[in-house]
C-alpha cells in the first residue's frame, strides 16, 4: 500500500516530536534521579529554595514580603510559588514543597525543549546537541532540581526568544509578539533582578538588528510587566522593598575561597566533576567556548544567544557573591551557542565521512559527560525522628533553615498560630549590615547574633542545622544554644528546647536523645 501525501508530511513532524519528548524525558530524569538518590523530594536542599517557598506560603496566609518579613529578591518567585503554597494547605507543607520541586523539574524539561525549538531553524544537528546538551548540563539541572530562581527566569527568556524569532529571519515582528516578549522579560526581572541585564542585552540586540520599533515595544511591555507585579508590594512598603532588593545587595561581602577559575569551571558545566580541574583545562574549555561563540555568530539566529553568553558570563565573573546555581544564569545561552557552533562545523566540512566523524565525536563527548551523572546525588535526608518533637509541641517551632519547618509540616501551623515568621534568617545579616553602613561577616555582626537568638528563642522547639559553630553563629551564640536542653541529634542536626534569657536548664527538661 502506498503512503499518502498527508502521511508523508506528517512523518517528519512526528519524528520531531519524538526527539522533543526524548529531550524532555532525559532532562526531567537528570533532575529527578539525583534527588531521589540523595535526600529525596522531602530532603534539605540549598537553603534558598526553602526561603522562596516559605515566602510564598506566608503570602497565602496574608503576610506581604518587605512589609511583614524580609525578602531580598523581587516578588515574582513568591507569586509563582503561591499556588503550591495554597495546595499545601490541603496536603501539608512537605507535600506542597515536593510538588513544587517536581514542577520546577518539569520547567527544566520544558527549557530543554525550548532550546531544541529555538535551534531547529538552524538545523537538526544544532537542535539535538543544544537540547540534549541543556538537558544534562550540570548548572541547569542543579538549579532546576528545586525551587530556585534560575529555572522560571530561563523559561521566560526562552519563550521571549521564540516570540522574537521573526527578527532573525528578516520578517515582520507583530506588535503582539513584541509586547508578549517584553512582558516575559519583565517577568524574568521580577523573579531575579539580574533579569534587568538580560533585558538590556535583548534591547541592544534589537537595536543592532535595526528593529527600533520592536525595541520600543519590548521596553514598554517589560516596564508594564514589572510595574503590575511589583507596584502593589512597593505601595505597601516602598522604603523596605527598595532597601531589601537593591540597597542590601551592595553590602553582601565577596565570597572568599572562590576563584575566577572556579567560576569559569562551574559556568562551563564542569562542576559535574567533583574536584577542581587544573587551570590549563579550564582555560582550554573557555577557549573552546569562545571559538564556539565565533562559529555560532555566523548564524543570525544564534547572535542573541552569543551576546547573552558573553555579557552575562562576564557579569558572573565580577559579581561579588557566588553560588553554584548562579552558573545556570548562562546555561541556556551556553547550550544554544554550542549547539549552533557544532552545526556550523558540520556545514563547513563538505565530505560526508568527515561530517559524520565530527557528529560522532561530539555525540561521544556528550555521552561521556552524561555518564558523570551516574553517582551524583542532591539534597540531604531529614531525620524522621525530629518530626515527633515538632508535631507534639503546643507552641511555635523555629529553625535556622526554613526548609526544616516545611518538611516537618510546621510552617503553615506556625502561621496559623501567629508565630513569628522569618523567611530568610541569614538574609537579615545583610540587611542589618546595610542599615549600619558597615559590611561585616555574620560571625562579627553582633546585631545579627542578637536577632537570631531572639527569633530562635521565640519557639517552644528549635531545629538547628545551618549556622552553628562559626558558620554564621559565633562562639558566644553557639555557647548560648548549647545551654538549651538537647532533645534529639542526628549528625550535625539538633532539636533543642529554647530557654528564656538568663534561665538555666531544669532537671525536668526532656531527656536528651542521641543518635
Amino acid at each position: 500500500m502506498g503512503i499518502s501525501p498527508a502521511q508523508a508530511n506528517d512523518r517528519p513532524l512526528s519524528q520531531h516530536w519524538i526527539w522533543a519528548i526524548a529531550i524532555a524525558a532525559i532532562a526531567f530524569l537528570i533532575r529527578l534521579v539525583p534527588v531521589l538518590r540523595g535526600g529525596g523530594l522531602f530532603g534539605i536542599g540549598n537553603y534558598d529554595d526553602g526561603v522562596y517557598y516559605a515566602a510564598a506560603t506566608a503570602l497565602i496566609h496574608g503576610l506581604l514580603p518587605y512589609q511583614d518579613f524580609l525578602f531580598l529578591h523581587p516578588p515574582g518567585s513568591t507569586l509563582l510559588l503561591a499556588p503550591f503554597g495554597a495546595v499545601a494547605q490541603l496536603i501539608g507543607d512537605s507535600y506542597g514543597f515536593a510538588v513544587a520541586r517536581l514542577g520546577w523539574m518539569l520547567l527544566g524539561a520544558a527549557n530543554a525543549v525550548l532550546i531544541w525549538r529555538i535551534l531547529r531553524p538552524i538545523g537538526g544537528v544544532a537542535a539535538l546537541f543544544g537540547g540534549f546538551g541543556y538537558a544534562v548540563l550540570y548548572p541547569a539541572a542543579y538549579a532546576e532540581k528545586s525551587t530556585l530562581l534560575e529555572g522560571p527566569a530561563t523559561t521566560a527568556l526562552l519563550i521571549a526568544m521564540v516570540l522574537l524569532e521573526p527578527v532573525t529571519h528578516a520578517g515582520s515582528l507583530t506588535r503582539g509578539r513584541a509586547f508578549a516578549a517584553g512582558a516575559l522579560l519583565g517577568l524574568a526581572t521580577t523573579i531575579k533582578i539580574w533579569g534587568a541585564l538580560t533585558l538590556l542585552i535583548v534591547l541592544g540586540w534589537l537595536l543592532l538588528e535595526r528593529r527600533f520599533r520592536a525595541a520600543l515595544h519590548v521596553m514598554i511591555a517589560s516596564a508594564v510587566s514589572v510595574t503590575i507585579i511589583c507596584l502593589p508590594f512597593f505601595v505597601a512598603a516602598p522604603t523596605a522593598m527598595w532597601n531589601q532588593i537593591v540597597r542590601d545587595q551592595f553590602f553582601r561581602r565577596r565570597r572568599v575561597g572562590i576563584t575566577i577559575f572556579d567560576r569559569l569551571q562551574e559556568s562551563a558545566g564542569l562542576g559535574l566533576i567533583e574536584r577542581s580541574l587544573p587551570g590549563v583545562v579550564v582555560v582550554a574549555a573557555v577557549t573552546a567556548l569562545l571559538c564556539a561563540a565565533a562559529l555560532a555568530w555566523t548564524y543570525r539566529e544564534a547572535r542573541l544567544a552569543v551576546l547573552l553568553l558573553i555579557v552575562n558570563g562576564t557579569f558572573l565573573l565580577i559579581t561579588p557573591v557566588w553560588f553554584l546555581h548562579f552558573a545556570a544564569y548562562t546555561a541556556a545561552p551556553l547550550a544554544l551557542t554550542v549547539g549552533a557552533a557544532i552545526d556550523r562545523l558540520t556545514v563547513m566540512v563538505r565530505a560526508g565521512p568527515a561530517r559524520l566523524a565530527i557528529i560522532s565525536a561530539f555525540a561521544v563527548a556528550l555521552l561521556v559527560y552524561t555518564s558523570g551523572w551516574a553517582t551524583v546525588s542532591f539534597n540531604r535526608r531529614f531525620p524522621e525522628q525530629f518530626k515527633a518533637f515538632t508535631a507534639s509541641t503546643p507552641g511555635c517551632v523555629t529553625s535556622d533553615d526554613q526548609t526544616t519547618l516545611v518538611v516537618t509540616d510546621s510552617l503553615s501551623r506556625n502561621l496559623k498560630r501567629g508565630c513569628r515568621f522569618i523567611a530568610d534568617l541569614g538574609g537579615h545579616s545583610h540587611d542589618l549590615s546595610a542599615a549600619s553602613g558597615r559590611s561585616v561577616t555574620r560571625n562579627r555582626n553582633q546585631a545579627f547574633q542578637r536577632f537570631a537568638l531572639s527569633y530562635l528563642r521565640s519557639g517552644s522547639v528549635t531545629i538547628l542545622i545551618r549556622y552553628r559553630d562559626g558558620r554564621g553563629f559565633n562562639a558566644r551564640t553557639t555557647a548560648v544554644l548549647d545551654q538549651w536542653p538537647l532533645l534529639a541529634r542526628s549528625g550535625g542536626y539538633q532539636v533543642r528546647q529554647p530557654l528564656e534569657l538568663g534561665s538555666a536548664a531544669r532537671r525536668e527538661s526532656p531527656t536528651p536523645q542521641r543518635r
